[in-house]
């Protein structure tokens, strides 16, 4: 049974002799092309990441759309807005093709380990995108496909995906604001009200997450990002490569670190939406005491470090001597519990007494948490915001454009 039609529009097949003229069905999960006032289907293009959908633009514009039929791409010509409508309406459920046609390169804004980040414009729209490039792999389509149907304001949102001949490409929001790593290394989260709202939000974002069977594994400061600057409030959980469906038992392992959850590296590992509670418990508990939940030292020594996650064990004295108040020590040591299955579940956190508004005594609201923030200079107060610019960060990098490789 078809599902309902979305969105339809009339185009045209340009012949030497004599153009044809057809309907545009959008479906959820399918284009369908019939011949003009025709209740049947000449082409089908099925909205999977197996399919592509090409652009046609001239000055700005799109007048043409694409898809293969019998391994050749045939185009069909249409009014402009009606195709920006069907960009819209497919994004996200199909690869596209012309990237180069669509958005122009303005600069380099981050790297990763497999990946680079491009600050582009798409000229169509006239906005501003954050481009994301990788290199033509399986697992590709394993990020996309965890993140097809996410939204949700606290975890950043995909716009579409192109292919090109060497590289995919994720067009997604523009984050104005810095990673939670930079700001950890900048000393800039001194305050209780701070670390409140950031856990919650990262909190709020892994109670949509379980609700949508999926799971993180790689929350960490790097991959905690702010839309803006100044707003922590703004926090977007990024990069879904290791994501994975609750219960798939076919899934690639993770690369531990320390914000790893000990039951990922048992000898059979358990993977549940408790792995990520964990993983914010070793943010908030970084967040009060300035330290990572495991001595540095045995980075250097894997197998140690490697048996010290393992382990699950944790010298929470470091919170004491950050003044950290004890409301939320209550809550970081039952986000960090060893046993999955004692370990409070990100809705049972946002229940604590440490989120509620009157949590936090006078004393302890006014109470210094960080030994090294002593200085006057960098006090920051409860309220107090703080403000950066992404270019100075891009001026300081070798900025390199990207070369996108057009198909033709």
């Amino acid at each position: 049974m078809l599902l309902p039609v979305i969105y339809q529009f009339t185009c045209e097949r340009i012949h030497y002799f004599m153009n044809s003229y057809y309907t545009v069905n959008i479906l959820s999960d399918q284009i369908r092309i019939n011949k003009f006032k025709s209740q049947s289907s000449k082409y089908v293009c099925q909205l999977n990441f197996e399919n592509k959908v090409y652009w046609y633009t001239e000055q700005q514009k799109i007048h043409a759309f694409g898809i293969v039929v019998k391994k050749k791409v045939k185009f069909f010509k249409a009014n402009h807005k009606d195709l920006e409508e069907m960009r819209r309406l497919i994004a996200c459920k199909v690869l596209f093709d012309g990237i180069v046609s669509i958005y122009k390169c303005n600069r380099q804004i981050g790297e990763g380990a497999d990946s680079k980040v491009f600050k582009v414009e798409d000229t169509i729209q006239k906005s501003f995108w954050a481009l994301k490039c990788l290199e033509r792999k399986d697992d590709f389509q394993q990020e996309i496909r965890m993140h097809q149907n996410l939204e949700h304001n606290h975890i950043i949102q995909f716009k579409e995906y192109f292919q090109g001949e060497q590289y995919y490409y994720i067009i997604m929001e523009l984050m104005g604001g810095q990673t939670l790593s930079k700001l950890l290394e900048r000393n800039l989260i001194t305050t209780h009200q701070q670390c409140r709202t950031i856990i919650q939000a990262l909190l709020l974002a892994l109670v949509y997450l379980k609700n949508e069977g999926i799971i993180h594994r790689d929350i960490k400061p790097a991959n905690i990002m702010f839309a803006q600057s100044g707003k922590l409030d703004s926090l977007k959980l990024v990069d879904f490569n290791f994501a994975m469906k609750q219960y798939d038992a076919n899934v690639q392992p993770i690369l531990y670190g320390m914000y790893t959850a000990p039951e990922a590296l048992q000898d059979i590992p358990i993977y549940s939406d408790k792995m990520d509670v964990y993983s914010c418990g070793a943010i908030l508990y970084k967040l009060y005491s300035g330290d990572d939940i495991h001595p540095f030292r045995y980075l250097q020594e894997s197998n140690m470090f490697y048996n010290m996650i393992r382990n699950g064990s944790i010298d929470f004295t470091a919170l004491d001597k950050a003044n950290a108040p004890s409301k939320a020590i209550h809550l970081i040591k039952a986000m960090l519990d060893g046993d999955h299955n004692k370990r409070v579940s990100a809705q049972e956190a946002l229940q604590f007494e440490y989120f509620q508004n009157e949590s936090l005594s006078p004393t302890e609201k006014r109470s210094r948490f960080q030994h090294r923030h002593q200085n006057d200079n960098l006090k920051i107060g409860v309220t107090a915001d703080f403000e950066f610019q992404m270019d100075q960060d891009a001026k300081c990098a070798n900025v390199r454009k990207i070369e996108i490789h057009h198909h033709h």
